[in-house]
């Protein structure tokens, strides 16, 4: 049988999604290969494919990989997490055989902002900027080169929000059918610099409309920072046809196995703010 298995994951601690072929470097699939080998899910040598690729360093809530077992599938999300660190699968759902999962209906990205304060007016500057991006239009001065992939890609939706009400928690929701290496974190780049008033709205549309580039708008595509992987999160891969069932065991066990790193990283955001408040009550 082909199931689909809907995992998050926590991409700091890997080198990416996919196997580097010849290295030891830990990447998602290769953990997740092994942990299925060794609960006899697959065999040695078989293979498991994935929705979407991630760089190394960028997590996931709801990426999907596919896989081909006879494994009893009410046990298999609870096997996994047993022989799993850092990573969480939590839904399953049935494929058509030999469907491929790399095509999905759409993805769903949101990149978390540096928690640096920002105003409401600097806030609709970036929304106003990232909605130039909805629609079909050419990225390729917005990624890195894939040896010569098609760089016309549709987004359905790209806005910014502050999730915190004191603008210091902004993040970015991108939606698109797929997307291009570091398009995303490109895409947020070129944002804030029409936000910091150093492009503008009309440079962007200039920048994907697959036209050539003349120099000054060349110069200023040079000045467009790929924002760190750290910041981004791939929250969903929606496949219309397969109905994914969320394993309410597999999800306690992975809420358990996060709360450690969570409590730890609460004490950073506790110290800053903290700091903070000293640095305010400064004369």
């Amino acid at each position: 049988m082909r199931y689909g298995v809907k995992v998050a994951y926590d991409g700091s601690r890997f080198h990416g999604s996919q196997v580097q072929e010849g290295t030891d470097l830990p990447t998602v699939e290769g953990s997740i290969r092994s942990a299925l080998v060794k609960i006899g899910a697959i065999g040695e040598g078989e293979k498991i494919a994935f929705s979407s690729r991630t760089d190394a360093g960028v997590s996931a809530l709801g990426n999907i990989f596919a896989v081909e077992t006879d494994f009893d599938p009410d046990e298999l999300l609870k096997a996994l997490s047993a022989n799993l660190d850092g990573i969480w699968p939590w839904g399953i759902g049935r494929m058509r055989p030999k469907q491929n999962v790399r095509w999905a209906d759409s993805r769903w990205y949101r990149y978390h902002l540096p928690p640096v304060p920002m105003d409401n007016d600097s806030i609709i500057k970036l929304t106003g900027a990232l909605s130039v991006f909805v629609g079909g239009h050419d990225f390729k001065n917005l990624c890195k080169a894939d040896g010569g992939k098609n760089t016309e890609t549709e987004i359905t939706r790209a806005q910014a929000y502050d999730v915190s009400g004191t603008g210091e928690m902004v993040i970015v929701d991108v939606v698109g059918s797929r997307f291009l290496w570091q398009q995303i974190r490109r895409m947020v780049g070129a944002a804030i610099l029409v936000k910091e008033g150093e492009m503008s709205e009309r440079d962007l549309e200039g920048l994907i409309s697959g036209g050539d580039l003349d120099d000054e708008l060349n110069r200023k595509r040079g000045r467009i920072k790929t924002m760190p992987p750290t910041g981004l999160i791939l929250m969903d891969v929606d496949m219309k046809d397969v109905d994914f069932t969320p394993d309410p065991e597999a999800l306690e066990l992975s809420i358990r196995s996060t709360l450690d790193r969570s409590w730890s990283s609460s004490m950073f955001i506790v110290l800053r703010s903290a700091l903070q408040s000293l640095r305010v009550s400064l004369p």
